[in-house]
C-alpha cells in the first residue's frame, strides 16, 4: 500500500474522520496504533513481526537504563539493544550478501567448499524504524531523554504509519511530547499539510514516474546509447530519485500534520548545494543527521586525542559513509556510493583547511568563478554516484560510466521527452528560485491570489500529467 495509491487514501480518510469519534486522547492514541499496525501488516507480516519485536525490547531496556544507576549494567543493557536490533537488520538484509562473498573468498582460496545459497528477503521500511529505535536506546542512555510512558507510546512511535516504510527518520525527543497531548489543528496547519501533499504527489507522480521508464531503458543496457543519451540517464535517475524519495517524504509529513503530528523536513533544495557537505545538509536530512549524531560524532570522541585531527576527521568521514552506503543496501556499488561521498566530503574537509582562495575574496570574480566551479564539483560528485546507486553491480557502473566519460557516438540517441523537461524544470527551480526552507511552508505564507494560483496550477499539473499508474517508492527496498 503505497502513499500515492487509491487503497492508501480510502485508509487514510478513513483514519482521518475515525480518530474524531474517539472523546479521550487515550483512546485515539491506542486507534492510531491500531492503524499503523493495519499499515505494516498490509506492507509485510514479516516486518511487522520484526517491529514488534524491537518495540518491546527496546521498549524494556529503555526502562530498566531509566532506573539503573550501575554503569556496568546500563553498557549491557545497551549492548543488548543494539545486538537485537542491529542483529535482527543484520539477518534479514545482509545474509545473502554475507553468503555470497564468503562463497567468492573460498573461490579465490581454492577451497572446494560450497556454501548454500541462503537469503531472506528484507522487511520494508527495516532500516528506518530500525535506526530509529537505536536513536531512541542511545539517548536514553546518555540521559538526553526520559523513555517513552507506556509500550502504546514507543509503538506509536516506531511504528507510525506515514513514516512507517520510508522515514523521515523521526527522533523521539521530538516524537513523542506529541503524543503525550492531544492537539487541535488550525486552518493554517490543514493548508500547509494539503500543500506537502500537493507538492510531493506532483513530484512523485508528474516527474518521478514519468522518467522512470527512459532512465531504466538507459540502465538496462547503456551500450547500446551514445553518451549524450547516458547523460540523460544519469542526470533523468537523480531527478527521479530526488522527486521520488522527497514526494514520499513531503506527503509523509503532510499526512502526519492532518493526524496533528509535525514529523521533520527531509529535503532542502539539495541541488542547489555549492559544496558536497552542505549537499547533505539538504538531501535525507534526517538520516545525514543521524549518521552525524549516532556515528561520526562518537567516532570523532573516540580519538579526540588524535595528534592529526583533520586525518582523524577526514578518515571518520570516510569510515561514516561507507556504512551509509552499507546501510542503503547490500551490495558493492552501494558500498561505492559512500565511499565516493565520503572521499568528496573528506576532501572537502581538507580543503577548507587548506583554504587557498583565502587571500583572494576580496575580488569578486574570483569568487563568482569559483562558486561556479564549486557547484559543478558538487553536481559531478553527486551524477557520479548516483550511477554507481542506480547500476545493478559495479562493473555495469564502471562500463555505463566509462562510455559516458569517453563521449562515445556510436550507439543509439534518445532525446527523452520525459527526462529533458522534468531535468529543465528541477534545475530551474534550485538555480532560479532556491530556498533555505520547504516550498509547502512558503505558499502558505504568500498572499491568498498567489496560493490560490499556486494550488490550482499543481493540481492542474497533477491530474493533466501525473503518471496514471503507480510505481513503488524507491526507498521502500531500503
Amino acid at each position: 500500500m503505497t502513499l500515492t495509491s487509491l487503497e492508501f487514501l480510502a485508509f487514510f480518510v478513513f483514519v482521518l474522520f475515525a480518530r474524531q469519534l474517539f472523546g479521550t486522547h487515550r483512546a485515539e492514541r491506542w486507534f492510531l496504533l491500531g492503524a499503523s499496525v493495519v499499515f505494516a501488516l498490509a506492507s509485510s507480516t514479516v516486518g511487522t513481526a520484526v517491529v514488534v519485536i524491537i518495540t518491546v525490547v527496546d521498549f524494556c531496556i529503555g526502562r530498566a537504563l531509566e532506573r539503573s544507576t550501575d554503569g556496568r549494567k546500563r553498557k549491557r543493557l545497551l549492548r543488548l539493544s543494539l545486538g537485537t536490533s542491529l542483529g535482527l537488520l543484520g539477518v534479514f538484509k545482509y545474509t545473502g550478501f554475507i553468503f555470497q562473498n564468503a562463497q567468492v573468498v573460498l573461490d579465490a582460496a581454492g577451497v572446494g567448499a560450497r556454501l548454500p545459497s541462503f537469503s531472506l528477503p528484507s522487511p520494508p521500511g527495516i532500516s528506518f524504524f530500525t535506526f530509529a529505535s537505536i536513536s531512541y536506546v542511545v539517548d536514553v542512555y546518555n540521559r538526553r531523554i526520559k523513555p517513552a510512558d507506556n509500550l502504546a507510546d514507543y509503538g506509536l512511535f516506531l511504528g507510525f504509519f506515514p513514516k512507517f516504510l520510508a522515514g523521515p527518520i523521526a527522533r523521539a525527543s521530538s516524537f513523542l511530547p506529541q503524543i503525550r497531548g492531544r492537539r487541535s489543528l488550525a486552518p493554517s496547519d490543514i493548508e500547509t499539510a494539503l500543500a506537502y501533499i500537493l507538492i510531493g504527489a506532483v513530484k512523485k507522480l508528474v516527474i518521478a514516474d514519468q522518467v522512470v521508464g527512459h532512465v531504466d531503458l538507459i540502465f538496462a543496457s547503456p551500450g547500446r546509447f551514445d553518451s549524450l543519451t547516458l547523460f540523460q540517464g544519469a542526470f533523468g535517475y537523480a531527478v527521479q530519485i530526488y522527486c521520488d524519495f522527497s514526494g514520499y517524504s513531503d506527503i509523509a509529513v503532510g499526512v502526519a500534520r492532518l493526524l496533528g503530528f509535525k514529523l521533520p523536513d527531509n529535503f532542502q533544495m539539495p541541488f542547489s548545494a555549492p559544496t558536497i557537505t552542505d549537499y547533505w545538509r539538504r538531501w535525507h536530512i534526517t538520516m545525514s543527521s543521524w549518521f552525524r549524531d549516532y556515528l561520526f560524532l562518537p567516532l570523532e570522541m573516540a580519538r579526540k586525542r588524535s595528534p592529526r585531527p583533520t586525518l582523524r576527521t577526514t578518515s571518520n568521514l570516510l569510515l561514516t559513509w561507507l556504512v551509509c552506503g552499507l546501510w542503503h543496501g547490500a551490495a558493492w556499488n552501494f558500498v561505492c556510493w559512500g565511499g565516493i561521498h565520503g572521499a568528496a566530503m573528506a576532501a572537502h574537509v581538507g580543503w577548507r583547511k587548506w583554504s587557498p582562495f583565502t587571500g583572494l575574496r576580496r575580488f569578486r570574480a574570483v569568487t563568482a568563478a569559483w562558486t561556479v566551479v564549486s557547484h559543478a564539483l558538487t553536481l559531478g560528485v553527486v551524477l557520479v554516484s548516483s550511477v554507481y546507486f542506480r547500476a545493478p553491480s559495479v562493473s555495469s557502473a564502471n562500463g555505463f560510466l566509462v562510455r559516458l566519460l569517453r563521449f562515445e557516438s556510436d550507439g543509439t540517441r534518445m532525446l527523452s521527452p520525459y527526462i529533458l523537461p522534468a531535468v529543465a524544470a528541477v534545475a530551474f527551480l534550485h538555480f532560479v528560485f532556491h530556498r533555505d526552507g520547504n516550498w509547502a511552508v512558503r505558499i502558505v505564507s504568500c498572499p491568498a491570489p498567489v496560493r490560490f494560483l499556486a494550488y490550482g496550477s499543481l493540481a492542474c499539473v497533477l491530474v493533466l500529467l501525473g503518471a496514471t499508474s503507480t510505481v513503488p517508492f524507491v526507498y521502500f527496498r531500503f
